[in-house]
């Protein structure tokens, strides 16, 4: 006997999906995507060079360095804050500063659930929420410290509670919207420019300009209650003046190749699944188009047509901007594409293909995902002369300053970085106004500071300085040891009074020291 039909454009359902299966399903997704990022938190060595800065930035903090006043900061004026918050909660330890990640990638997988459940049904939204956890690009964004990570945490929540405010709008959830919309933006500006756009359009569907302007302008109380604090001009040229001045020529086609093969290599679950829900689409389509109903297995089902329901064209809008912005962005960073999984994962959930052809293709594969996120998923510790450079750097006093092309090797030696120089970055390097701008002098004059003991070139970023190894000596560095590949770690009087005897690993070479 044929199912009853399905009414052509059913309205959404008038109660919140709350209840057992929600909260169930939230706890369920939450303990999965701390698992997955569990060997992350605790991994011994630094795991990107973002991971690093942020680290060390973490420590210069902890000494009373100050956001764009003594540390440097490339990021948005909310962000290092939350470094700051997070790592005070993981007591100060040396993986504390990267609960902050674990908490972002939580609350996006949880985010990605709700706007699911306000799109399709539970099962769609389990699948997108799902997607989004064990995704590749995401877990390589929320595994190491990164302010993509909070920066997309907000906005996705953002997108979230603005679903949730067409079946319940009310003036309080217009404030949340704000204050989630503008800590988005004071993390990650650009990155989650996409999202932002995709709440006003969320917004102004449901005619309620009150609420969204109230939404803006709360946004904008966020952005300069957490700008305030460092001062306009010094936000201003670190976060957004740097980040112009690096931004030259574009290539949006060798951009659409990096995304694509990021995409290949992090997330081909999401992208087969991507594909069999375009399948579905189009099936769903035609079926629309001969008497009957949309099927029961469908995430459409809930709308009863097989066209694109009005509430999902804002989410396509969110995926077209962001493939547009990391088109044509420069630089294009490979962390950058996790907030392209959100808006992919729920147009997935949307149309879920039916199950069974779900299962088959993520057995399949699954052993590639894997092989893929293993070095988020098993990080190893240091080794070879990595390794060796880490025990020397712990040998120093324990209050020593290290200047180094590579911070995270200072920070997971238990050591601290100068506030000003926990960014080494090429960027940094290039960069056009003097006072962001790293050069042997900079290095130089740095290790010359009081507590500095050490400088280590561990990179082609230091590397590309022939003169630093004089202007180190003149700054009494006659210490010095080299490694394979041209690094070398050179030692101040501080770290050749506390060094003692001379300890080696494979590759390491002790070259001669001057007199005295």
């Amino acid at each position: 006997m044929p199912a009853a039909p399905v009414t052509a454009h059913a309205p959404p359902r008038s109660r919140a999906p709350t209840g057992r299966a929600w909260r169930l399903d939230a706890v369920v997704l939450a303990l999965g995507t701390l698992a997955l990022r569990v060997p992350a938190l605790l991994a011994s060595r630094h795991l990107s060079f973002d991971d690093g800065v942020y680290g060390a930035s973490a420590v210069a903090m902890r000494h009373g360095a100050a956001p764009f006043r003594d540390v440097f900061s490339s990021q948005g004026p909310l962000f290092l804050p939350l470094v700051y918050v997070f790592d005070l909660v993981g007591l100060r330890t040396l993986d504390g500063p990267r609960l902050l990640s674990l908490a972002s990638a939580v609350a996006i997988a949880l985010g990605v659930y709700a706007a699911g459940r306000e799109l399709t049904d539970r099962g769609g939204a389990l699948l997108a929420a799902a997607l989004t956890a064990a995704s590749g690009s995401v877990l390589f964004t929320t595994g190491p410290i990164t302010s993509d990570g909070p920066g997309s945490a907000f906005a996705v929540v953002a997108v979230a509670v603005a679903l949730g405010s067409r079946r319940a709008p009310a003036t309080r959830r217009a404030l949340v919207i704000g204050l989630l919309a503008g800590a988005a933006f004071a993390v990650k500006s650009l990155l989650v420019a996409p999202a932002l756009v995709t709440v006003g359009l969320i917004l102004l569907g449901r005619r309620r300009p009150r609420e969204l302007g109230l939404a803006v302008l709360v946004a904008a109380g966020v952005l300069g209650v957490a700008t305030a604090p460092w001062g306009v001009s010094r936000v201003y040229d670190e976060s957004v003046r740097y980040h112009l001045d690096q931004a030259g020529d574009r290539h949006p086609v060798a951009n659409a190749r990096k995304t694509a093969s990021t995409l290949g290599d992090r997330d081909l679950p999401l992208v087969a699944a991507g594909g069999l829900a375009a399948v579905a689409a189009i099936a769903l389509r035609r079926r629309r188009r001969r008497p009957g109903e949309v099927p029961a297995s469908s995430g459409l089902a809930r709308f009863g047509s097989g066209a694109v329901p009005i509430v999902v064209w804002p989410i396509v809008v969110w995926l077209v901007l962001v493939v547009l912005v990391l088109v044509a962005e420069s630089p294009l960073w490979r962390n950058h594409l996790a907030h392209l999984v959100p808006p992919a994962a729920l147009l997935v959930g949307v149309y879920r293909p039916p199950w069974p052809t779900l299962v088959v293709a993520g057995l399949v594969l699954l052993p590639y995902h894997l092989v893929h996120l293993d070095p988020m998923l098993r990080p190893g510790p240091y080794e070879g002369v990595t390794a060796t450079l880490e025990r020397d750097l712990r040998r120093l006093p324990a209050d020593a300053q290290v200047v180094s092309d590579d911070p995270g090797l200072v920070w997971r030696a238990g050591r601290r970085s100068p506030p000003d120089l926990v960014d080494t970055s090429i960027l940094r390097i290039h960069a056009t106004k003097p006072s962001l701008r790293i050069t042997s002098k900079t290095v130089a004059d740095a290790a010359a500071r009081r507590g500095v003991c050490a400088v280590v070139v561990w990179s082609s970023r230091f590397g590309r300085f022939p003169d630093l190894p004089t202007r180190l000596a003149e700054a009494g560095y006659h210490d010095r040891v080299t490694f394979r590949g041209g690094r070398a770690l050179y030692r101040g009087p501080c770290g050749a009074a506390a060094r003692g005897p001379t300890g080696r690993g494979p590759g390491a070479v002790a070259l001669a020291r001057s007199p005295g």
